[in-house]
């Protein structure tokens, strides 16, 4: 029986950590190949210019995002996954996260209604930057944390993904002529609004059993605990969605359409990876309460199935990049295949930074040094995306891109080493640490 406890327990793990990639992998599905499916239906209609406008917008709207997300989805993750059973602790950490997430929201709403006011750009096309709040505050209503912390990926997968199902189904029904510019913003942002709508719904019916007014004491604690995370997500925008930004900022609305199709579709094949990364965040947090060992075991197999799958959907994406351009570009083929093929290693790079961010640096509390090694890499983007963006457009996006996240790679493995963390043993099966 002292036997058969240990394995029973072990093998539950297992089973919950399966059926949460399963539903991530049904949850990714319809967020990646949704969108990507769309790709060359809305540069059809609408040109690829005016992606561009609502790509442009979109990139700005993510800044509020991470603005409200504030690095609560790891954070209060954390806090939740540690305390789960445990629910007057969750329904304080709920409220807590709730409130603070609102009043981030409501100031985000006078920023942008201030910039759109008084920037000549962004007042051009106001109402256009104003429907893509509307999936900032979906965003921001939408308890990710919760179910992740609580580890049910089934709820998530069901209300995102049929969310975008419908929004998606909306958007070729109505949006037919290149003036529905508009009309497409405000349908992909509803997509975000009703999965915040109904995962709170779902949240409060099925997992908070009563209401809890946060004390400032509890306000001041996630604030502490999520301020370095909330760096690392920000410093991370700045070598992903300020990408995208530049490039409509110094090479106009069409080299940021281009550079957003293949940042999309990039993204995209990434995605067939991370359902299994994100999931694991939760698990490794559990395992490393119990065995260091076990959990940095874990860790490693993760890396380097991780790489090897990166690098075949990298090498797939090299030698399928002039038809799957021809496909999301049409007649602009011949410039798309190029950014695709650039970013061929691209795969295998992000799913080992994001292996190592997620399960290594975060569970073994280097939320400070990953934020300032972040925050030097998104500045070193800006930087080098600055320089070459004017004379090489949406390609010099592409480069930038690739530059930081193998400095990312690259950063994360040294913290870990520095920290005495090593994801590999000696022989006779002690960690090695540095």
């Amino acid at each position: 029986m002292s036997q058969g406890a240990p394995r029973l327990a072990t093998s539950n793990k297992k089973s919950q950590l399966t059926s949460n990639i399963l539903w991530l992998y049904g949850l990714q599905g319809l967020n990646y190949l949704i969108p990507a499916a769309l790709l060359p239906y809305l540069v059809r209609v609408l040109g690829v210019e005016q992606y561009g406008l609502i790509a442009f917008a979109q990139a700005i709207a993510q800044y509020f995002i991470i603005g409200t997300d504030y690095g609560f989805n790891f954070s209060a993750t954390r806090a939740i996954a540690r305390d789960r059973e445990d629910k007057e602790k969750v329904c304080r950490v709920f409220w807590t996260v709730l409130m603070i997430k609102l009043v981030l929201l409501i100031a985000g709403a006078v920023v942008l209604c201030g910039a759109v006011m008084w920037v000549a750009r962004l007042r051009e096309n106001a109402a256009v930057y104003l429907a893509t709040y509307v999936a900032v505050i979906g965003n921001a209503i939408f308890p990710l944390w919760l179910f992740q912390g609580l580890e049910r990926m089934s709820a998530i997968s069901m209300i995102t993904g049929l969310a975008k199902l419908a929004s998606a189904i909306l958007i070729v029904i109505l949006v037919r002529r290149p003036g529905d510019t508009l009309l497409a913003t405000l349908l992909l942002s509803s997509g975000f609004l009703i999965a915040g709508i109904v995962g709170l719904v779902s949240a409060l019916k099925n997992h908070i059993e009563h209401f809890i007014m946060p004390g400032w004491g509890d306000i001041r604690a996630a604030l502490h605990s999520g301020r370095h995370l909330f760096v690392t997500t920000a410093a991370i925008s700045l070598y992903t969605n300020t990408n995208t930004f530049l490039v409509g900022a110094l090479a106009g609305n069409e080299q940021a359409g281009y550079f957003s199709l293949a940042d999309k579709i990039i993204r995209a094949v990434v995605g067939l990876i991370s359902p299994i990364i994100q999931a694991s965040y939760p698990h490794v947090v559990r395992l490393l309460a119990e065995s260091r060992d076990a959990a940095l075991a874990f860790i490693r197999k993760l890396v380097f199935r991780g790489m090897a799958g990166g690098l075949f959907l990298g090498a797939i994406l090299f030698v399928t990049a002039k038809p799957v351009a021809d496909i999301a570009f049409h007649n602009q083929a011949h410039a798309a295949a190029p950014l695709l093929r650039c970013l061929a290693l691209f795969p295998a790079m992000a799913t080992v930074a994001y292996i190592l961010g997620a399960t290594a640096l975060i569970p073994f509390g280097f939320d400070r040094e990953q934020s300032r090694m972040l925050l030097t890499i998104g500045v070193l983007n800006i930087v080098v995306g600055a320089v070459l963006i004017p004379f090489l457009g949406a390609f010099g996006g592409v480069v930038a891109m690739n530059l930081a996240e193998s400095l990312q790679v690259v950063g994360n493995i040294v913290i870990l080493n520095r920290g005495r963390v090593s994801l590999f043993r000696t022989s006779t099966g002690s960690p090695v640490t540095r």
